[in-house]
């Protein structure tokens, strides 16, 4: 079974999963923060058009629901889509596969697509960015995420133990997928350098003032390659 096949049917209790786990919560709270402040900038700079690519249940869509002049959603689950659209009024969306059938719409200025890359198979991820760079116009941006790092502190330990994880998208591998496909990394914003042991991952620590200022350890230049999780702002060449 392919990413794709597996999320087919997941719409109704997707949001629920990653609000009971605290560490993808956790995730999903400073991706936004990160998304937002971005998309200010984004806005400023005469992006218009959005689409939001494997949109799930509109995590993503939502934010650019209320702020891009025109926004799109793209996914080939039924049951995610129709979650999505009960949160985002402004947004047309489609199900559909567009590796293979381009969306009836002119290029827009930005695509997001956060996680999907992390899950996705190695030829899902090279057929996705080149459906991603025909969707976008001449310099427009890939906003995604990584969230399946394999390289974050905590990984690397248990694989000294043992532990074979699936996870296979580093910080290198996915600039080497995004340089083949015509992109250029503009800049990598990491997440939860600090949470290195399964102990800091609890609701109580994660929510703490202690979060906020250990977080900041995720911005330091380089050590964002070893975060578990990373949002990247891309270029199309």
């Amino acid at each position: 079974m392919t990413y794709r096949d597996s999320h087919l049917g997941k719409g109704a209790d997707y949001d629920l999963a990653l609000a009971r786990d605290p560490f993808d919560a956790y995730m999903v709270r400073r991706e936004r923060d990160i998304v937002l402040a971005l998309l200010a900038r984004l806005q400023r700079a005469g992006v218009r058009r959005s689409l939001d690519f494997a949109c799930g249940t509109g995590r993503i869509t939502q934010l650019l629901d209320g702020i891009a002049e025109a926004c799109f959603a793209v996914d080939v689950s039924e049951s995610m889509v129709a979650e999505a659209r009960a949160k985002c009024p402004r947004t047309r969306f489609f199900i559909q596969d567009i590796l293979d059938t381009p969306l009836p719409i002119a290029p827009v200025h930005l695509v997001t697509a956060f996680r999907f890359f992390g899950n996705a198979e190695d030829s899902l991820r090279a057929r996705a960015l080149q459906a991603i760079h025909r969707c976008l116009a001449p310099g427009g941006y890939l906003l995604l995420n990584d969230h399946e790092n394999p390289w974050t502190v905590q990984r690397l330990a248990r694989r000294l133990l043992g532990d074979r994880n699936r996870a296979d998208l580093h910080h290198w591998k996915l600039r080497r997928l995004l340089r083949s496909a015509g992109f250029r990394v503009r800049r990598t914003y990491g997440i939860g350098l600090w949470i290195y042991r399964a102990k800091l991952e609890g609701r109580g620590v994660l929510n703490s003032r202690w979060a906020d200022a250990l977080e900041l350890l995720s911005r330091i230049p380089f050590l964002d390659r070893f975060c578990p999780d990373a949002v990247i702002l891309a270029q199309r060449s």
